[in-house]
């Protein structure tokens, strides 16, 4: 039952994360995260396939995973598994790449750009191919997280708000890009 709601994809990103945050922490004396994005630095371009793997802490892994689940359930009923693998990954990589281009200096690590970039293709798909369909889960994705839109506006410290910002973007062209062919 489970998962004919919840995408085998997101099931397996999700594990991975987990994985990947348990390994760090048993890994004492060796951080992961150094393999996040250093923005506008060649030696963290490889940041952008691996951050949305990496995560500051339990909170941020916890509330990037609900978010993913919440999220990639809904954009796989939209818009069917096949796309949201595109999006899962074009998202993190547009993010990413985003984030690198124009972050502030430090280090970014996180799934978020992934989230924002299912908001942002949820959102932008009720306007590029409106149905009934497309607005029902546009309008479920803003319930559940439009409180997240705050942090585009909301600039907080350690929370990167251009990972945000670029994955919503992502979100928004990978709709106009991959939506469905309209009649003519």
């Amino acid at each position: 039952m489970f998962k004919r709601f919840v995408p085998t994809e997101i099931l397996w990103f999700v594990a991975i994360i987990w994985g990947v945050f348990l390994i760090d922490a048993i890994l004492i004396g060796i951080n992961l995260n150094y393999f996040g994005i250093r923005p506008r630095h060649i030696s963290g371009l490889h940041g952008i396939l691996l951050s949305p793997f990496l995560h500051g802490g339990l909170y941020h892994l916890m509330s990037n995973s609900i978010a993913i689940l919440i999220l990639g359930s809904l954009l796989k009923t939209s818009i069917g598994p096949k796309k949201l693998r595109l999006v899962m990954l074009l998202g993190a990589i547009g993010s990413g790449i985003g984030v690198w281009l124009f972050a502030a200096n430090g280090l970014v690590v996180g799934a978020s750009g992934m989230v924002f970039a299912f908001l942002g293709y949820l959102f932008a798909d009720a306007l590029f191919n409106p149905s009934l369909r497309s607005w029902l889960f546009a309008i479920l994705s803003f319930i559940t997280y439009g409180g997240a839109l705050f942090s585009l506006v909301n600039f907080l410290p350690y929370i990167s708000w251009s990972a945000h910002f670029w994955g919503f973007v992502t979100g928004i062209l990978l709709s106009y890009t991959l939506g469905r062919k309209r009649p003519q």
